[in-house]
């Protein structure tokens, strides 16, 4: 899957950059790490073991494989 391209049609269909839209999941990212429900932190542990903040082709491919899929 080409995130890059899924990146620039998320950006065309709302008159953003994809610069703009990176940035916005990138903050959906860090929002998503602070919540404190278990089952939350749970997904995120599996995006990122470390508990370093996963880069969005991580969090995009987790989401294509656990929650689409």
């Amino acid at each position: 899957m080409n995130f890059k391209n899924i990146i620039r049609q998320i950006a065309k269909q709302n008159g953003v950059t994809p610069a703009e839209v990176k940035k916005d999941i990138r903050e959906a990212i860090r929002i998503g790490m602070a919540s404190p429900d278990p089952a939350v932190q749970a997904h995120w542990r599996r995006m990122s073991p470390t508990g370093d903040e996963p880069s969005i082709n991580q969090v995009l491919t987790y989401l294509v494989a656990n929650v689409v899929g």
